[in-house]
């Protein structure tokens, strides 16, 4: 796993002439060298808005409280260990802050996640592309069954919104006809002591199923008491395609 190490000056200086590509709650994401950094929204901000000689100063105030890692490193190690049996990207190693305040000294604020180019939020796609649906939702299958057979778990595939003028939330992308499973890291991914099953990730990709069969006025597949398996996900997915022909 790599490890880059800055001080909080050249960390300051990597988020001042990186590129911002999203902001979100608990993480900022940017550019930086060709790679994508993903790093705590909060130290990011302050280091943006503040001036660089006082960089030290605002990420050992942030840490005031202790050391708290951005995300799990063994979390990451654990991952990176079981990249080469998994199609699904996990994060390509981690930002550490290199000083001579031992406070600050060491602790990772941020990962290198995998940077996936002209990629588009699943959601983006045409709700009637019934074809290429099919094989991106497919791609996706074979990627979770891939992760559970690893004992692996990404417990935040898809949440539906719950109101008409927002938008869905998809942890999927896609270009042309692959899809890619992303946020492949942090306390929604279940690995190691932490992995029980893959009932919520199976859940997931079955409200997804659902989604797009009723919006397009299908018969609704999956029931909210269901238990979902591997086996009735392959149903859904057939009962999918043999619908959206019918409509076609």
């Amino acid at each position: 796993m790599k490890n880059i190490k800055l001080t909080p000056e050249e960390l300051k200086n990597v988020i001042d002439f990186g590129k911002l590509i999203g902001n979100g709650f608990f993480g900022s994401v940017f550019t930086y060298k060709g790679k994508l950094i993903k790093m705590d929204n909060i130290l990011y901000n302050l280091l943006h808005v503040n001036d660089k000689n006082v960089s030290k100063d605002v990420i050992t105030s942030h840490y005031k409280w202790g050391k708290q890692d951005f995300n799990n490193r063994e979390q990451l190690e654990m991952l990176s260990q079981k990249q080469n049996k998994i199609r699904p990207k996990v994060p390509d190693g981690i930002i550490t802050i290199k000083s001579d305040d031992p406070k600050i000294d060491g602790i990772s604020p941020g990962i290198i996640i995998p940077h996936f180019i002209d990629y588009q939020s699943l959601g983006n796609i045409s709700k009637t592309e019934y074809r290429q649906l099919l094989i991106l939702l497919r791609k996706v299958f074979d990627d979770i069954k891939s992760l559970a057979d690893n004992e692996i778990a990404q417990e935040d595939l898809f949440t539906r919104s719950k109101h008409p003028d927002e938008m869905s939330h998809y942890n999927i992308i896609q270009k042309g006809n692959d899809a890619q499973i992303i946020d492949m890291s942090g306390p929604l991914v279940k690995v190691g002591k932490d992995y029980e099953n893959p009932n919520k990730m199976y859940t997931d990709f079955a409200n997804l199923i659902n989604y797009y069969n009723e919006i397009n006025g299908l018969d609704k597949i999956y029931q909210e008491d269901d238990n979902i398996t591997e086996d009735k996900l392959n149903i859904m997915l057939n009962e999918f395609e043999k619908q959206t022909n019918n409509k076609k």
